[in-house]
């Protein structure tokens, strides 16, 4: 079930990721798949939004600050006027893309019908690079390019929000994966730039505290 979803991905993305021109930047874009069209079909890169478990009594809350988080940072990729190959889709995992509640953003909706699946695949996988999830999550996980997904060692971005309790610490971790991360060619095109991704952390450290320095973490960098 693994290779299933590492597969449809993986030629085009490599491709992408080493085009003549890789200097071009990355749309950041989001969409609602459901497992089994994870990672998107030719996408220049992609990451995932990770959650252990659909939301209960004592989540729901942050959750929806989350889902609210998801939409608000990122345009749907089907209102992009670029290419597939030139999107970075960040995806949160459903089980009925097609509903007419997922298409309106209702968050209560894809929080109750969040993929499972989707979530527990993408975390083995990283889980392979080395990653971690014991915290409460959820997490950004994040792969260049998409076929490096599961490669033991190849490296994964990961956006850890265990700490995260209000709004505006929520939005940190989103405005860092968009301005620091998918907006910057260099850091993606070519596969992960170690580091690119170091100083970006740093210098966002620099403004928003301490705290992102424990939060994001590349696995597979041996000095982060």
């Amino acid at each position: 079930m693994m290779e299933t979803l590492e597969r449809p991905g993986a030629g085009s993305a490599g491709q992408s990721a080493t085009g003549s021109d890789s200097t071009r930047p990355l749309l950041p874009v989001r969409a609602f798949l459901a497992a089994k069209d994870i990672p998107p079909a030719k996408a220049g890169a992609y990451g995932l939004v990770a959650l252990h478990s659909k939301p209960t009594a004592a989540s729901r809350s942050k959750l929806l600050m989350v889902c609210k988080a998801f939409i608000a940072f990122f345009p749907r990729n089907e209102t992009a006027s670029v290419p597939v190959e030139d999107q970075m889709f960040t995806v949160w995992p459903v089980d009925d893309p097609t509903n007419r509640q997922v298409k309106n953003d209702d968050c209560d909706f894809v929080l109750d019908h969040y993929d499972l699946v989707a979530s527990q695949l993408a975390m083995a996988d990283a889980r392979k690079q080395k990653a971690s999830f014991e915290g409460a999550g959820p997490y950004l996980v994040g792969w260049s390019p998409s076929r490096a997904r599961g490669i033991p060692d190849a490296l994964v971005l990961v956006v850890d929000m265990s700490s995260d309790n209000n709004q505006a610490d929520i939005d940190n971790k989103f405005r860092f994966w968009k301005t620091k991360i998918v907006e910057n060619p260099s850091l993606w095109r070519n596969g992960w730039s170690v580091e690119g991704v170091r100083a970006a952390i740093h210098n966002f450290a620099d403004q928003y505290g301490q705290a992102i320095l424990d939060a994001i973490k590349l696995i597979g960098d041996k000095k982060s």
